[in-house]
């Protein structure tokens, strides 16, 4: 029998440690109040910043905010939510129309998501009420916002989904956990009040980040069915 060469070995191990980042990954909506030291949030950055991009135009920023700052524009959000004040994000993230196999998906994962709340579908106030969460950042010590320059198109887009998700996989590793927020962007020009962001830059998303409270999230969350393999993998000619 041939021996494993050692570098093998440490391969292995370093893949199903990766493994279990990935699939053990979910939207933490639940979090304890223990902060994040600076330099934790410089580290997963820093890590993230290696992931690949179009001709390595790193087209991606990020702006961390937390105590009075992330609580300032906190305020401003769910206010503007509650008096429904008119803003709009500077993009579309959903078509007009969905096409029907994505229209059913979304419309199961909104069945099991609100379910797992106690929340009805004609529950129009529990349903604001979950939504207003987004906007007080799920009460996580920190959040992410994300930019992109408005001139650069959907590639660049992509390369800023690598950075994300590398982001959120770094905070696993570190016993944090986050959850990717879509909602925030439409309060583009509410963050522009309370962080210095560029005229040419474009909010594109947020992540909510912080030390899980894991028994609340054992109460409300169960993980949404992931599609299988055969749906997503097609190999030829091996």
């Amino acid at each position: 029998m041939t021996a494993l060469h050692p570098h093998t070995i440490f391969l292995a191990c370093e893949a199903a440690a990766v493994d279990q980042l990935l699939k053990g990954r979910y939207s933490a909506r639940y979090y304890l109040p223990d902060k994040i030291d600076k330099a934790t949030i410089e580290n997963i950055v820093d890590a993230a910043n290696n992931a690949p991009s179009g001709n390595n135009m790193q087209p991606w920023k990020v702006y961390c905010v937390a105590g009075d700052v992330k609580d300032a524009i906190s305020a401003q959000m769910v206010e503007a939510h509650d008096s429904r004040a008119s803003y709009a994000p500077r993009y579309t993230y959903y078509p007009p129309t969905l096409p029907p196999e994505y229209a059913i998906r979304r419309r199961e994962f909104g069945k099991h998501y609100y379910g797992h709340l106690g929340i009805d579908y004609d529950d129009v106030e529990g349903r604001e009420a979950d939504l207003r969460r987004n906007y007080e950042f799920f009460d996580a010590p920190v959040a992410l916002i994300f930019t992109v320059n408005s001139e650069l198109r959907e590639g660049s887009w992509m390369d800023l989904g690598h950075f994300m998700q590398s982001i959120s996989i770094g905070a696993r590793a570190r016993g944090l956990e986050s959850v990717t927020q879509l909602s925030v962007p439409k309060f583009d020009e509410i963050i522009r009040k309370h962080i210095p962001i560029r005229d040419d830059e474009l909010v594109a998303a947020s992540i909510s980040m912080g030390y899980p409270d894991l028994e609340k999230i054992a109460q409300y969350y169960a993980r949404p069915a992931k599609k299988e393999l055969r749906e997503v993998l097609e190999i030829h000619g091996m």
